[in-house]
């Protein structure tokens, strides 16, 4: 995970040359943090793989806070690998069976949505780090999932993105198109359109899960508030 970067721009109508002066200078100031263009398009590249966690956040940050991109950087997007060994090539070292039950709440949502709830992620020598029900399904079903790596010696976090939801009657009714993440670290499985509680700046409110991802490297797993409570209830999102 964070093996590059990819830097979005707003279009503008500045005089001839500007935006190629402007790339130019975030070359610069991304190669001083570690990051080198990748050759070809907004692609960027740690140069030492080892520091690519501390080095992307640290030239997504300094992005965000040039004040001479503030009206012209649209977005920043991170860029992981999904393929980083095959499924025959995953250590399970150390690893303790899901329970029964965990594992047909995870079954059930892959025969109902024919995806997996979540990619599976392994260290640089391919040992299990998280998702082992995604690769017991993976396995069982033949599916080809994607396949993180994050790096042994940096922490790793599983993240839930969702938009906010009320009760509805008997239901939940998701509101609002903007959607927010938070750190899953509670035991309970979770999958896309489960409903959970959390922290937000108004106070305790309530999400429809839509995707399930990781984060990995200090700064990145420290952006985060952690899920409060899993209500149980699917919703087909």
């Amino acid at each position: 995970m964070n093996e590059g970067m990819a830097v979005f721009l707003h279009g503008g109508e500045e005089e001839p040359g500007s935006t190629e002066k402007l790339i130019r200078r975030i070359d610069e100031l991304l190669l001083g943090l570690g990051i080198a263009h990748g050759g070809a398009g907004n692609l960027y590249m740690p140069t030492v793989a080892a520091d690519r966690d501390h080095a992307v956040f640290a030239a997504c940050d300094a992005l965000n806070h040039a004040d001479w991109l503030k009206d012209r950087l649209a977005d920043i997007s991170i860029v992981n690998q999904t393929n980083v060994c095959s499924l025959e090539q995953i250590r399970l070292d150390d690893m303790t069976d899901p329970s029964p039950g965990k594992l047909k709440y995870y079954e059930a949502y892959y025969r109902s949505s024919h995806e997996l709830a979540h990619a599976i992620v392994v260290d640089e020598e391919g040992k299990l780090r998280d998702g082992y029900t995604s690769y017991i399904l993976a396995r069982k079903y033949g599916i080809s999932p994607d396949i993180y790596e994050a790096l042994a010696a940096r922490p790793l976090r599983k993240v839930v993105r969702g938009r906010h939801a009320l009760p509805d009657g008997r239901g939940w009714k998701v509101k609002g198109g903007k959607m927010y993440t938070w750190t899953y670290t509670l035991k309970t499985a979770v999958v896309p359109g489960d409903i959970l509680k959390v922290q937000t700046k108004k106070g305790q409110m309530y999400i429809c899960v839509e995707r399930i991802d990781y984060v990995t490297g200090e700064e990145f797993c420290a952006q985060y508030a952690a899920v409060i409570q899993h209500m149980k209830k699917r919703l087909k999102v």
